[in-house]
């Protein structure tokens, strides 16, 4: 089982699907698109993010398959694990 992202961003010119996890922005929906006349383009939508709104089962049915069933913890976000970040260096420069 792969695991579940949060948005699906579909390409309305080419029909490519992208899955993410990061939130999209306006500006990377759109792009500019060419006009009758060749030196002037117009901002378009040429892309639609939908949101997974079972995003947060998915989540818990991919955990309880790949960590739980298999006898293994789930893991924690840890961003400085194995680093020196708030051991001997500050994380805050205060």
């Amino acid at each position: 089982m792969k695991r579940p992202y949060k948005y699906i961003i579909i390409d309305n010119k080419t029909g490519d699907i992208e899955e993410t996890d990061i939130e999209p922005m306006m500006y990377q929906l759109q792009t500019h698109e060419p006009t009758n006349d060749p030196n002037r383009f117009v901002l378009q939508q040429t892309k639609t993010a939908y949101i997974d709104t079972r995003y947060d089962a998915k989540l818990r049915l991919y955990n309880y398959i790949t960590y739980t069933k298999q006898g293994k913890e789930i893991p924690n976000y840890r961003p400085y694990d194995g680093t020196k970040i708030g051991k001997s260096l500050p994380i805050l420069n205060f």
